[in-house]
């Protein structure tokens, strides 16, 4: 398959999870008061804005400022460089492991765009679950990363039209 071809799946998928990523932060930024939690379903679904330092789980917020923006920008930069790269010229990829590909792109340059532009923060909002049984607080570029996972390793698994 050609460059082209890979594009055609690729840019679409990233295209997707970014502008929803972006579109939701930019609304929920105008339409919540800061220490107002929101909460639906009986509780199922709880919307609580925060900035996270850190990465999923908060996972390395406590480190200095330096290192976090060398691990959080510049790191994932590279990583989503590497990955379109490797994405781009592999021997043979399924479309679906394109898609996925591309929603892992798309969701980490959605949290890239935050960090670049928030002081090295990522706007979380959204916490699941059922009682004390809950998710960490997260965003739509964290589904579009997980989604984009779960595309690659299952079309890896099922193989599919190689392309």
């Amino acid at each position: 398959m050609s460059v082209q071809d890979r594009l055609r799946w690729l840019v679409p998928s990233a295209l997707a999870w970014f502008v929803a990523d972006q579109a939701t932060k930019a609304w929920l930024k105008q339409v919540l008061t800061p220490g107002v939690d929101l909460t639906a379903l009986n509780g199922a679904i709880l919307v609580t804005p925060v900035n996270n330092p850190g990465a999923f789980l908060s996972i390395g917020a406590g480190l200095d400022d330096h290192a976090r923006g060398l691990v959080f920008t510049v790191g994932v930069a590279l990583v989503l460089a590497a990955l379109l790269a490797w994405s781009l010229r592999a021997k043979s990829l399924s479309r679906m492991e394109l898609l996925g590909a591309g929603s892992f792109l798309g969701g980490g340059l959605g949290n890239l765009l935050d960090r670049l532009v928030q002081g090295g923060t990522v706007f979380d909002f959204l916490n699941l679950g059922i009682g004390s049984l809950r998710t960490g607080i997260f965003n739509v570029a964290d589904v579009g990363l997980m989604v984009g996972v779960g595309l690659f390793v299952v079309g890896g698994l099922l193989g599919g039209r190689r392309i």
